[in-house]
């Protein structure tokens, strides 16, 4: 568990890559029925990593921040406020069972609040991936057999996908799960030297195979969310490779880059808000 105190300055919150793009359209992918959010102000709850914790954006917002706020200024959802759980280096493992001795996992925390504010209108954005596959190589998938260790992370995180979506609803949250974004694409990525500074384990060929492991988390993730009727979205956009609209770590948005991908986020929800 100490990887992600170790890692949390470079991913905490970078997204699973994803192969040659997502399975789902860039926006939102609706599911063939669900249900909506109830009248009035909603209680957004966000679980994630250090997407949905905001790091790089010197403004504190985040994705997440700007999505709520877009919300509040529905009419009729005026008075809709935030609760982030998000947290930088976390993977999904931990999102649903915290860090032996540190932080409580996400996961009670947002069905004890989507339980608070039910029967309100509940939203709970699910945004998680990235360190999964980072950890994957810098924990020791060493070719020539880094094919079980990459199997083993895509049945974890589909069952803690499985377990997060089912919780939420149960807690009576509409939940919207956010798509991973392909890593490669980001500046770090091109720059092996500053990429090892802080993942030393990880060569330019894993970077390659992540873009495209990261389409199975993708695909995974879709099809966790189609079984449970909920909607997604897919964060890839060519954002990720503007150093103009990143961080200066290269691995995060900076405020230009999370106002576009809350752009992406608010596609996705806007039909769940009613006109």
């Amino acid at each position: 568990m100490l990887r992600a105190l170790v890692l949390a300055v470079l991913l905490a919150g970078c997204a699973a890559p994803q192969v040659a793009g997502n399975p789902a359209a860039v926006g939102a992918a609706p599911p063939a029925a669900g249900p909506t959010l109830a009248a009035g102000p909603v209680t957004v709850i966000a679980l994630g990593d250090s997407l949905t914790a905001g790091d790089g954006d010197d403004a504190g917002k985040g994705f997440v921040g700007r999505l709520t706020e877009a919300i509040a200024a529905r009419p009729g959802r005026e008075g809709s406020t935030l609760t982030n759980l998000g947290q930088s280096g976390w993977d999904s493992t931990m999102m649903v069972s915290g860090l032996d001795g540190g932080a409580p996992a996400e996961l009670p925390q947002a069905v004890a609040a989507a339980r608070a504010a039910a029967p309100g209108a509940v939203l709970a954005t699910v945004l998680i991936g990235s360190n999964d596959l980072w950890y994957v190589y810098q924990n020791g998938a060493v070719d020539p057999t880094p094919r079980a260790e990459e199997d083993a992370m895509v049945t974890t995180y589909r069952a803690n996908l499985e377990r997060t979506l089912t919780e939420l609803q149960a807690a009576g949250a509409v939940v919207v799960v956010g798509l991973p974004d392909d890593q490669s694409a980001r500046p770090i990525s091109a720059d092996m030297g500053r990429l090892n500074q802080q993942l030393s384990a990880v060569t330019a060929e894993e970077v390659g195979k992540m873009s495209t492991l990261s389409g199975v988390l993708g695909r995974t993730a879709t099809e966790v969310a189609a079984a449970h009727g909920v909607r997604t979205v897919d964060t890839n956009d060519p954002f990720w490779a503007d150093p103009a609209r990143m961080a200066e770590d290269g691995i995060h948005p900076n405020a230009a880059g999370y106002t576009a991908l809350a752009g992406l986020w608010m596609d996705g929800v806007a039909p769940l808000l009613g006109a």
